[in-house]
């Protein structure tokens, strides 16, 4: 298993965490704690033309795409296919990280205290793709790593 569970307040550095805040409505937070983002689900329909929706979601569906998230990154990791891309904008002039799993996609977003989320632009690709590597580091380790991840769903400041 190249994904070890720990309790959070016992991860290292660069662990993963997959946190639910408390709420009724509430999101998913994939945050990879050595990294200045955290990766929030959006869908999206495939379309340049239209940009993805983040997503929301009622408490016990949040808990399920949790659960589910780590599956899907422990399927990704067996078939030795990364579940991590870099993406540019039409005039290829901004680019971003994703994470693409079966069902979302997952946007890396600057963790900011106090502020909503905003997609991280990066003005090259290549600052995007050396994004992309210490993403996937964390989220695609290889088949022998022991990665360490925590869930958080109740422990929030």
């Amino acid at each position: 298993m190249p994904f070890c569970r720990v309790e959070p307040e016992r991860a290292g550095p660069g662990a993963l965490g997959i946190l639910v805040p408390p709420g009724q409505k509430t999101l998913v937070i994939l945050r990879p704690r050595a990294h200045a983002w955290d990766l929030l689900p959006a869908r999206w329909d495939g379309d340049p033309e239209v940009p993805p929706v983040f997503c929301t979601f009622e408490r016990d569906e949040a808990a399920h795409v949790a659960r589910r998230l780590l599956h899907l990154l422990e399927e990704h990791v067996e078939r030795g296919f990364s579940p991590v891309h870099t993406v540019g904008d039409s005039q290829s002039r901004r680019f971003q990280v994703w994470l693409r799993t079966e069902e979302l996609i997952w946007i890396a977003c600057r963790r900011t205290p106090g502020k909503a989320y905003q997609p991280v632009l990066f003005e090259t690709q290549e600052e995007a793709r050396s994004a992309a590597e210490l993403e996937e580091a964390v989220v695609w380790p290889g088949a022998d790593a022991l990665q360490e991840y925590y869930f958080n769903t109740q422990k929030f400041a």
